[in-house]
């Protein structure tokens, strides 16, 4: 990813540095909340993230050991609870970005989901900037689940990027960042003991 987050959240105490800083974070949400651009891979190809899910903390401290072994029987493997986790997940960056906070992603995601990563490092860092969008960023349709295959499944959907504005903490418009064409996803999903996660995020300008 040519642009990381690090490089345009540098301290400044210009205002005009600061709107050109907030509008390239602007940029980065969008390039960054589920890895449209390089990050997240074009047509079904996996790309890199801006840093490694150890380092970024995307799903918390890492899955616990409960998390990675023998799945409960009690757990719900259906392709509707599969569905309902990406649902969940894009839900809460939705959330943490409109709420100016850093999304928790253990909850729908394991650690070594990249793009996932790059979704939490985002939220984080314009909550650390002190901004936050002013309407939804992600905006999932035609959302499905396949039966599963051992501990596996795939679940698709079409996802559009909107455009938003980013504000201040006392609601002032800073800078609005453009939406990204809509793209086509394939969320891979593990079963664990706590029901399924996201593994890997994948994302297409077509649909497979």
């Amino acid at each position: 990813m040519g642009v990381t987050i690090a490089a345009v959240i540098t301290r400044t105490d210009s205002f005009g540095h600061v709107r050109r800083n907030a509008l390239l974070l602007g940029l980065t949400l969008l390039l960054g909340l589920g890895a449209l651009a390089a990050c997240g891979g074009d047509d079904g190809e996996p790309g890199g993230a801006a840093l490694p899910a150890a380092q970024s903390g995307a799903a918390g401290s890492g899955p616990t050991p409960a998390a990675t072994s023998t799945p409960d029987p009690a757990a719900d493997d259906s392709p509707a609870a599969a569905s309902a986790t990406v649902e969940a997940y894009f839900r809460e960056i939705n959330d943490a970005s409109r709420d100016g906070r850093a999304a928790v992603a253990e909850r729908t995601a394991l650690a070594g989901c990249q793009p996932c990563a790059v979704d939490v490092d985002t939220t984080r860092a314009l909550a650390q900037r002190g901004l936050h969008a002013d309407t939804t960023v992600y905006q999932v349709t035609d959302l499905s689940a396949q039966p599963r295959v051992g501990l596996v499944t795939t679940a698709t959907f079409t996802l559009r990027t909107n455009a938003v504005g980013l504000l201040d903490l006392a609601d002032r418009h800073v800078a609005d960042a453009a939406g990204v064409p809509t793209r086509y996803g394939t969320a891979h999903l593990t079963l664990t003991a706590l029901g399924w996660r996201i593994a890997a995020l994948r994302y297409a300008s077509a649909p497979a």
